[in-house]
């Protein structure tokens, strides 16, 4: 009896440990992604951009003509259409970006980074290298790789 409580207590702190691990975590991605929001802020008031309008720049430089729609942008960034939405409009406005309708299916508009945002596109590109960069530090790759790996499981955990 005594030994089935030490065990039931073990797996217990087991349980809670690996909580508080999970706590931690999410609260460090925030401030991973506080602090990658924040290392763009001179070029987001140079350029007059929302970390949103970053983002979606980011992505169509990262992913090109295989996932240029501002669906593709919402399910792979996981946030709102009304979000990519406005993001879309405001760059549209500013010159940044060019909408074009897909020819087979009118339905479907393809976001294009305009020639005038090439400047943008390389200055916070450049930028964003360096974040990974410094985040990276001497962090082993494998480490690295793993911590990937980890993250694909939450996802596939969450998604179900």
């Amino acid at each position: 009896m005594a030994n089935q409580q030490f065990t039931n207590q073990l797996k217990f702190e087991k349980i809670q440990e690996s909580e508080n691990m999970l706590e931690d975590f999410l609260e460090n991605y925030f401030k991973i992604e506080k602090a990658y929001r924040r290392f763009f802020h001179e070029e987001a008031e140079r350029y007059q951009l929302s970390p949103n309008e970053i983002d979606v720049i980011l992505f169509l430089h990262r992913n090109g003509a295989n996932a240029d729609t501002s669906s593709d942008i919402a399910q792979f960034e996981g946030v709102s259409k009304g979000l990519i939405a406005r993001s879309v409009d405001s760059l549209e406005k500013k010159g940044y970006l060019k909408l074009v309708r897909d020819e087979e299916d009118r339905r479907v508009i393809h976001l294009h980074l305009t020639d005038t945002c090439d400047v943008i596109v390389k200055e916070i590109a450049e930028k964003k290298k360096l974040f990974l960069k410094v985040m990276q530090g001497e962090i082993p790759k494998t480490h690295i790789e793993l911590t990937e790996q980890t993250i694909a499981h939450f996802m596939e955990n969450i998604s179900s």
